[in-house]
């Protein structure tokens, strides 16, 4: 699954689902869902361009 950081947390970080999870069993995650993760669940990291994070998620998404 892709994320964009929103925010670091105690432990983790916080951020948007950014592409479709699809389904598991007793799970209900939807794309631009708002997640709690570590950094044991990372394995690559990039940087999307602003212009595409404010476009999809609103200029909001930066505001703490």
């Amino acid at each position: 699954m892709w994320v964009i950081v929103k925010t670091r947390i105690e432990g983790g970080y916080l951020g948007a689902l950014d592409n479709d999870p699809g389904s598991a069993e007793n799970i209900q995650l939807r794309e631009g869902d708002i997640i709690r993760f570590g950094p044991e669940h990372i394995s690559s990291i990039s940087r999307p361009p602003r212009d595409y994070v404010i476009k999809k998620y609103g200029e909001s998404f930066f505001d703490k």
